[in-house]
């Protein structure tokens, strides 16, 4: 599925950092002729795109929300069966009702498809879907059928997807230079109608097995249908660049009825956050302000918790601090049960300076969600601001293991550490921190120093050493690049 992109600036960098890409595949060997890409290349592709999307592309960085969203996809991926890979989600500041997956398990979804859909599991029902294309290797068949067989070829074909079709002429006849294939081979990797269909009936399967109604990807690819028709038109959305849509939603209205039928379908389980909130926030912190406004007020005057909530935060990111205070305090008072609610609120109260409160709010709010990454950092912030170092470390090494998604973790945890002396370990998620900025100087810098005070361990000595190595090779590349300016 492509990339759309908004803007003529956008477009712009899309052609140079497909050439980039492409020169950078070309630097890997090349499988013998006649053999199609394995598993550790198809992974190896997988990385280098990921890197290239998260350097030009807006992602949404906030813990709860990209948690949320991770902790659905987890909660379908655990349900695919034995599989080579390791999914990750992500989340793209884009109003544009897209997703797309790229080789080696990495599956985006935009932020315009989220706010269009109605639940938890409609969601869900579009990350099954992608989650398939994946698992069925849908892409590596259509380079297999394209006879795409080396890695500077399913370059090209991949950086024409990135481009989109949607480019300028002029654009395009400057992207097309890279290489015919560029344009040719993205096409022939476009889905066909039979991997739509095949993504459907295993993301289906994979929705029902994690618990969620079988109608639910039924309702949001008619959402996403609906919503085509008022979305941007040069925009194209989700189900407009896909094949047969009326036949496939079609098709899994037929499914959703026969699984009604099934007297042994997998029990319902409970969703793992509660989607209207969450929508609220993204609403509240993504959206355009005044739109965000307009949006939140219509919920919060129909008297939904979601809405007085979204505009509590809403008046949190302009900076209003009491407006903000009064509505999230209304909101937690409507939904006791909701630690989003008492999180933001205690946020809130830590702008104005009110550390009692705040460390009151989050700490019911961790009592309601024990594993809140959210919070967790929150109570991290505060404990670090009054000196408590040791609370400040209690609480972040609850998510240590998520600070290469979220790289604050990495860098309060660096902080703290090294506050508490202990040198090793700052400098390494220092490293950390600044590698995943793409400051290549500075994580050169970190990582060098972290190495001879981690004697103790062979395999952190032997990260490190790949680390440095990958390190050294980036930042001599980045000033390759600036002479050549």
């Amino acid at each position: 599925m492509k990339l759309f992109l908004k803007s003529a600036a956008k477009r712009k960098w899309s052609a140079a950092v497909a050439m980039a890409f492409l020169v950078a595949c070309m630097d890997g060997a090349n499988p013998p002729e006649g053999l199609c890409l394995s598993l550790s290349e198809e992974k190896d592709l997988g990385k280098k795109m990921l890197e290239m999307v998260k350097e030009r592309m807006s992602l949404v960085e906030d813990v709860e929300i990209l948690t949320y969203v991770q902790s659905i996809g987890k909660r379908v991926a655990q349900n695919v069966g034995t599989t080579p890979y390791h999914y990750q989600f992500f989340i793209i500041n884009e109003p544009v009702p897209n997703a797309f997956a790229i080789p080696g398990g990495y599956i985006f979804i935009y932020r315009g498809l989220m706010e269009l859909m109605g639940s938890e599991g409609e969601l869900a029902g579009i990350l099954c879907h992608e989650l398939a294309h994946i698992q069925a290797r849908h892409i590596h068949r259509r380079m297999e059928e394209g006879r795409l067989l080396n890695i500077a070829s399913i370059a090209g074909a991949l950086a024409g997807i990135l481009i989109g079709m949607n480019a300028k002429s002029a654009d395009m006849s400057n992207a097309l230079s890279i290489g015919s294939m560029a344009g040719a081979a993205a096409m022939q990797l476009k889905y066909s109608r039979e991997n739509e269909e095949e993504a459907d009936q295993l993301g289906f399967r994979y929705l029902l097995s994690a618990g969620y109604p079988s109608g639910d990807m039924l309702r949001g690819m008619e959402r996403l249908n609906q919503g085509r028709f008022v979305s941007n038109s040069r925009l194209p959305s989700y189900l407009s660049t896909h094949p047969a849509l009326s036949e496939r939603i079609s098709y899994l209205a037929a499914m959703v009825d026969k699984e009604a039928k099934n007297t042994q379908r997998p029990p319902r389980k409970a969703s793992v956050g509660d989607f209207s909130m969450m929508k609220a926030a993204l609403v509240a912190d993504y959206t355009e302000p005044q739109i965000a406004s307009e949006r939140l007020q219509a919920s919060a005057d129909a008297g939904e918790t979601s809405g007085i909530y979204g505009l509590g935060r809403l008046y949190l990111r302009r900076g209003n601090l009491e407006e903000a205070v009064r509505l999230l305090q209304r909101a937690a008072r409507m939904e006791p049960t909701s630690s989003l609610a008492l999180s933001t609120l205690g946020a809130a109260y830590h702008k104005q300076g009110k550390y009692r409160e705040a460390r009151s709010a989050l700490e019911s709010a961790l009592a309601l969600n024990p594993s809140s990454a959210g919070v967790h950092l929150r109570l991290a912030a505060i404990f670090q601001e009054q000196g408590q170092n040791e609370a400040a470390l209690e609480h972040l090494k609850e998510i240590e293991e998520l600070g290469p998604t979220f790289p604050e973790i990495d860098y309060q945890l660096g902080l703290v550490l090294g506050r508490m002396n202990s040198l090793g370990p700052a400098h390494f998620h220092l490293g950390r921190f600044y590698e995943s900025r793409s400051d290549w100087k500075n994580a050169l810098f970190h990582y060098s120093k972290a190495k001879p005070l981690l004697m103790e361990s062979m395999e952190k000595q032997h990260e490190l050493e790949r680390l440095i190595k990958d390190m050294e090779k980036k930042r001599n590349e980045a000033q390759w690049k600036q002479m050549r300016k």
